[in-house]
């Protein structure tokens, strides 16, 4: 196993990633959320299962403040893919990989749902979408049209929850709905319960690799 650390920059952008490489034909790039970084258990241990299945992993070091979050959603989708892609050019035209892994967490969902997703060049890449915004209207029309196999996973005490997110669900694209879950998908004041959670997304993943 190799890991790099590399910055990538245009006339207006400049980003860094981590690129862990097992020297697999897989991999997986994974977009944090606004506070929950790669170190936090949801996308260490999502590193740890791709890193056992022999797929490639890129975590990207975006930083934005909160304010972001007070703008539409495809306004949050430009700002976001402006550092995402020149990650994702970087890293495929110096790569050969035959398959592709996207995993979002809450904030990272958003350009996953509203760019990535639509874009003919990954139509046939994996979606992990890990706690999506799905109180933002626009996130559930785009999801309502999704043709993707993956897994959206989801607390029903989550603050961005939807009832109706079982909706959501098609024969490529899996719906697990997480009992007294937050927005960390923590279990409040059980760590014994909040491990099962963990256990029980990572479980659903596997079964997609």
């Amino acid at each position: 196993m190799h890991v790099d650390q590399k910055s990538v920059s245009n006339q207006t952008n400049k980003i860094t990633y981590t690129h862990i490489k097992t020297g697999g034909p897989r991999i997986c790039f994974m977009f944090s959320g606004l506070g929950y970084t790669y170190e936090k258990p949801l996308l260490y241990y999502l590193t740890m299962l791709m890193l056992k299945h022999g797929i490639d992993v890129v975590h990207i070091h975006y930083t934005y403040s909160k304010e972001l979050m007070t703008k539409s959603t495809d306004e949050i989708a430009d700002v976001m893919m402006k550092d995402i892609d020149l990650v994702l050019q970087d890293v495929l035209s110096h790569n050969n990989y035959k398959n592709i892994i996207f995993a979002g967490k809450s904030l990272g969902t958003i350009p996953l749902i509203q760019r990535v997703m639509k874009d003919e060049v990954y139509k046939d890449a994996v979606m992990l979408l890990l706690t999506p915004l799905l109180t933002r209207s626009e996130l559930f029309e785009s999801l309502l049209e999704n043709t993707h196999k993956g897994l959206l996973v989801i607390g029903n005490r989550d603050y961005y929850y939807a009832e109706e997110v079982y909706r959501l669900k098609t024969n490529k694209m899996n719906i697990e709905v997480i009992e007294n879950a937050d927005h960390s998908l923590d279990v409040l004041y059980s760590p014994v319960e909040s491990l099962k959670a963990l256990e029980t997304v990572l479980n659903g993943i596997e079964k997609l690799l």
